[in-house]
């Protein structure tokens, strides 16, 4: 099993803070918040990680080194991370999971998800629904859509940005990246458009909850990132 994470983006939105350092560089507690993504992934036996990079790439493959394999996204400046991960879509081949490079979560809800013997396995926060973090619908036990275009009273979770890919799923989402990746209408898309595609064809897309006394965040803004800098790291170990 391989790991990806998708660290090409900007993060304009923590403008000026990560106008010098990529906000995957940003030090939380000890570590920078890639590198805590990083030892969670070591902790649940997975070695082989990818990460897809684009702004301030030198940073990143400076600051980890060997700890990881690198990917260069040229276009992250013009395109989301729907783009991000079709750049690397050969990489597509095996049982994986990919992160966002800006989600801190607890290594046991980490190795939950990845213990997943489902084709599509999303970690999904159910208890406390956030209008700032991507939104899913549920029907039947499985995810039937899943973006931004939700609103707060439709939803039924928040995707936190995780997920964990069967090598058979990830044939699935690898072949449905590429023909959307073939139309400039979804430059501006998440990976995760591809999901709700594949759902739509009545394919199961699965989730695991995110359990009450779990900790997770996503850094997206100013106050988030705050909030992380206050917090015990030991409670995500």
């Amino acid at each position: 099993m391989k790991a990806i994470i998708l660290a090409a983006g900007r993060s304009s939105r923590l403008y000026p803070i990560t106008l010098k350092h990529p906000k995957c560089l940003l030090l939380f507690g000890e570590k920078t918040l890639i590198e805590h993504q990083i030892s969670w992934l070591n902790m649940c036996g997975i070695k082989d990680i990818l990460i897809v990079n684009g702004y301030l790439n030198h940073m990143i493959e400076e600051k980890l080194g060997s700890k990881a394999r690198y990917r260069f996204y040229e276009n992250f400046a013009e395109t989301n991370n729907l783009f991000t991960l079709n750049s690397v879509i050969d990489e597509l081949n095996e049982d994986l999971v990919i992160l966002f490079s800006d989600v801190l979560l607890s290594v046991n809800l980490l190795e939950k998800c990845i213990n997943s013997s489902k084709d599509f396995c999303l970690i999904v926060e159910t208890y406390n629904i956030s209008d700032s973090t991507m939104f899913v619908t549920i029907k039947n036990g499985s995810i039937y859509d899943i973006g931004s275009h939700i609103s707060l009273n439709e939803s039924d979770g928040n995707f936190i940005g995780v997920a964990k890919f069967s090598k058979n799923g990830a044939k699935i989402l690898a072949n449905k990246i590429q023909i959307m990746a073939s139309n400039k209408d979804y430059k501006q898309d998440y990976y995760t458009r591809a999901l709700f595609e594949i759902a739509k064809e009545r394919k199961r897309v699965d989730y695991i909850e995110v359990d009450k006394d779990a900790a997770w965040m996503e850094i997206d803004l100013k106050e988030e990132y705050e909030e992380a800098l206050a917090q015990d790291f030991s409670i995500y170990y």
